[in-house]
């Protein structure tokens, strides 16, 4: 009969998983030394940096510095008086937010206007338009 050969101890055997002694990690060291490389900021990150940013931009014969947050803001409120129901509808579901916050807990929800509200709504500020108010 054949002999089998002596099989290594379960401890000193190689393979998937388990190095040899001489390639395994000493006791304290890192497999990972230089750690792991920091990762690329995020959307939101870059967009809230960007916001804080400054322009210039002018109001009536004045220049203004304000954050791009703040001119973007107003630009949209301009148009939305000059009649863009999409501007219209963006302040109002901004406006919203912090009442459907604080509503959660109610059985209504907050429901927006319709396009025929929001079109009445801006004809009451005609008048600023026509005038020849600023922008």
């Amino acid at each position: 009969m054949s002999e089998k050969p002596i099989k290594a101890s379960p401890k000193d055997a190689v393979g998937y998983g388990r190095p040899p002694k001489q390639h395994q990690f000493k006791p304290g060291q890192s497999g990972n030394p230089k750690g792991r490389p920091k990762g690329a900021p995020t959307l939101q990150e870059i967009m809230a940096k960007e916001a804080t940013k400054h322009v210039k931009i002018k109001q009536g014969e004045n220049i203004v510095t304000v954050s791009k947050m703040e001119a973007l803001a107003r630009r949209v409120f301009s148009k939305a008086l000059e009649g863009d129901l999409a501007a219209a509808r963006v302040i109002f579901q901004l406006a919203a937010e912090p009442e459907a916050a604080a509503n959660a807990g109610s059985e209504e929800p907050f429901a927006l206007p319709s396009d025929d509200t929001i079109k009445r709504m801006l004809k009451r500020f005609d008048h600023l338009n026509s005038s020849g108010g600023g922008k």
